[in-house]
C-alpha cells in the first residue's frame, strides 16, 4: 500500500470520530424549561427550578445524570435537543 493511503486513513477516522462525537454546549431551551451545559457540568431548569446534573455523550445521545436515574436526550441533525417534556432548541 502506498505510504500516504497507510497515514491517510487512520487519520481521518480520527478526524471522523472527533466531528461525530463531539460535545455539547451552550443553552437549550424549550416549552418548559432550559437545560446549559458549562464547564463539564448541565443545569436543567424546569418550571423555575435549577438542577445541576453530571452529563455524558455517546453520538447522538445526550445522558443526564442524576441520584434518582439517568435521562437520555437525543441529539437531532439540526442541533436541537428531543427531551420528554418537547423538542429544545440552541438559544442564540
Amino acid at each position: 500500500m502506498n505510504l500516504r493511503i497507510r497515514w491517510l486513513a487512520p487519520l481521518l477516522a480520527t478526524l471522523l470520530l472527533v466531528a461525530c462525537s463531539g460535545g455539547v454546549s451552550g443553552t437549550y431551551e424549550g416549552g418548559f424549561g432550559s437545560i446549559k451545559f458549562e464547564s463539564g457540568k448541565a443545569y436543567a431548569t424546569l418550571m423555575g427550578i435549577t438542577r445541576q446534573l453530571d452529563y455524558s455523550t455517546d453520538r447522538d445521545k445526550v445522558v443526564l445524570k442524576s441520584p434518582e436515574g439517568n435521562l437520555v436526550l437525543t441529539r437531532n441533525k439540526d442541533g436541537s435537543l428531543d427531551t420528554p417534556w418537547g423538542t429544545m432548541k440552541k438559544a442564540n
